[in-house]
């Protein structure tokens, strides 16, 4: 005979609160304080609580007087990447674990898809989605751009983008928030000494994040009048300018962007910073080996919460191209410098 299913009445008596507070609780409402929140959803993750998509649809518009479908299941579209890369890479597997773990705690399944692999354009991803009976798309981040076919059928769809890529329509959007990471990582070279630190980036990444780079640097800078003068573009200066750039503007702390411009502009100089521990990283990597101080960005927990906006798009049958799209921001963790084998 199977286990009896759990309830939200189970959770309750384990909780030793009201059936109505672990219903609220469990949909992150504010009127429940965040650490009641987690509590009971910790329990009910104990107990093995899954909620049923269809009860939940029809819950959530039974004050209109009618129930509405829902697919149960959630389509993860790989903008970039063939299926060996998304199903080896850190990366990769961080967001789908993210994105897998909250469907099933939503009642929902994951499906993946890839357009680019496959060849399918937007019409023929249209037609197969509606064919399974799925109502909710999550794409994945895309770093060069959009440059498939992806004029799906929107009216039939609700969809969350991941990441800062533009995209040729407006969709609701949930990315990493870059702001904070480089305030965050200045506030921390600040405090270790650092004078004058200076930024690798690219500006192409800087527009994608409506200047979000910049202006933090700028605003977090110890010195306002020299943090012009201290970003180091690679899109507008070629990667072996940087040592005679370094030698010009003497910074005693150099944050990267990313882990992996590291190689394109290392030099004796670069080298002696790093050695000394002044180099930093906005994009922090456990399996880095030279274990820069940084920030981990957490798409893990972008897709989840790109979950939970979806599973409620569908249950309030919010289809097609939104009229005022959202974005959400995830702040990434910060670690310090790690030696190889040691957790931080």
């Amino acid at each position: 005979m199977p286990s009896p299913r759990c309830t939200i009445k189970d959770i309750a008596a384990h909780a030793g609160v009201a059936v109505s507070t672990v219903s609220y609780a469990l949909r992150n409402h504010p009127s429940i304080p965040p650490a009641t929140c987690k509590r009971i959803q910790e329990i009910g993750e104990k107990l093995g609580y899954r909620p049923d998509p269809q009860i939940s649809a029809l819950m959530a518009h039974i004050g209109r007087g009618r129930a509405v479908p829902s697919s149960g299941r959630i389509a993860l579209v790989w903008v970039q990447g063939r299926r060996t890369l998304t199903k080896t890479d850190s990366f990769f597997s961080q967001l789908r674990d993210g994105a897998a773990s909250r469907a099933q705690l939503r009642g929902y399944h994951l499906e993946e898809f890839w357009p680019n692999e496959d060849r399918l354009s937007g019409a023929r991803l249209t037609g197969i989605l509606r064919t399974r009976g799925i109502r909710s798309v999550l794409f994945s981040p895309s770093i060069e751009g959009v440059s498939s076919d992806y004029a799906l059928g929107w009216e039939n769809f609700a969809c969350v983008v991941l990441g800062h890529a533009r995209w040729p329509v407006e969709l609701h959007r949930v990315a990493h928030d870059h702001y904070h990471a480089v305030g965050r990582c200045l506030q921390r070279m600040t405090a270790a000494g650092v004078k004058r630190p200076a930024i690798v980036l690219t500006e192409e990444i800087n527009q994608r994040t409506d200047s979000a780079v910049k202006a933090a640097f700028m605003t977090h800078h110890p010195s306002e009048t020299s943090a012009r003068g201290l970003i180091f573009d690679l899109d507008r200066h070629k990667p072996r300018e940087f040592a005679s750039w370094l030698r010009a503007h003497k910074p005693d702390g150099v944050l990267l962007l990313r882990r992996e411009m590291w190689s394109e502009i290392v030099t004796p100089a670069l080298e002696k910073l790093h050695a000394d521990g002044r180099v930093w990283c906005a994009n922090w990597h456990a399996s880095d080996p030279l274990a820069f101080p940084g920030i981990q960005q957490r798409y893990d927990l972008a897709a989840g919460t790109a979950i939970d906006l979806l599973t409620g798009l569908e249950q309030n049958r919010s289809f097609g191209l939104p009229d005022h799209p959202q974005c959400v921001q995830i702040r990434g963790d910060w670690h310090e410098h790690t030696p190889a084998g040691v957790e931080s």
